[in-house]
């Protein structure tokens, strides 16, 4: 064996694996200042416009994927409190109760009670967020839970409660979503100040104005195909009593209000 040869081959590959590893970590450190750069750009543009940001500003590990949503296939054993109500399981998939006695929901403890509510009477309660009250048709609308953040349904709530003039809960509607990440590559998420970014470079941001409130949840806006519904991961920003959706993924903007 030629050891003068085969010591040359090693000392080359070793200063080609050198030369690699230096040139990744300063790639690395470029990015890692490019990114400063860019955080403290966007935010002296917000200041040299007037731009207030008056909530916290979360950021999210969610993995920059799709997420598919299928209805459950439902029965009479899934209710955790059936002999107190009246239930009818609609398709399989849709649960139609009434309640026994009504539940009553104060205005001074309402969380508090809806939590009761739903833990009590509803397959999986815990699972729910609430949405919002329609003090037209006395109804309670709530959405599901992927993992700690909401997953948002175009015109169809998974879970309506059902409410008297006295604001007592007499009966509920509840589908239930399984969810899994669509198969396919990871892409790279928006933060939430790049998302503002997107709003500013739209000028849907405008000097003087005065961002509220950022979430990051999941949206769907098609309504479900059979059981099937897709949510991509979205950051909503509220600029003076406007919502804006802003794509995690895409950057694509959708206004709410």
């Amino acid at each position: 064996m030629d050891w003068n040869r085969t010591k040359t081959i090693f000392i080359i590959t070793f200063l080609l694996l050198n030369i690699f590893l230096t040139w990744q970590l300063i790639e690395t450190h470029n990015m890692n200042q490019i990114s400063m750069i860019t955080v403290a750009n966007i935010q002296e543009v917000l200041r040299e416009n007037n731009v207030t940001i008056e909530t916290e500003l979360p950021e999210t590990d969610s993995p920059g994927l799709l997420v598919v949503g299928k209805n459950v296939v439902l029965s009479n054993e899934d209710i955790p409190n059936v002999e107190d109500q009246e239930i009818n399981i609609i398709d399989e998939r849709t649960i139609l109760s009434v309640l026994e006695e009504p539940f009553v929901l104060s205005r001074e403890n309402f969380s508090t009670e809806l939590s009761t509510f739903l833990s009590t009477y509803v397959f999986q309660g815990v699972d729910y967020r609430f949405g919002g009250f329609d003090q037209v048709k006395n109804q309670v609308f709530l959405y599901q839970a992927y993992g700690e953040k909401t997953a948002y349904t175009f015109d169809d709530q998974p879970l309506i409660l059902h409410l008297d003039d006295n604001l007592q809960i007499i009966g509920y509607q509840q589908k239930y979503l399984e969810f899994e990440l669509q198969d396919g590559e990871e892409r790279e998420m928006y933060s939430s100040l790049k998302a503002i970014e997107v709003l500013l470079n739209d000028q849907l941001v405008r000097m003087n104005q005065t961002i509220t409130d950022v979430q990051f949840g999941y949206y769907s806006f098609f309504s479900p195909t059979g059981d099937v519904q897709v949510f991509a991961p979205m950051w909503r920003v509220t600029v003076d009593g406007d919502t804006y959706l802003v794509h995690a993924i895409g950057g694509t903007v959708q206004q709410l209000t």
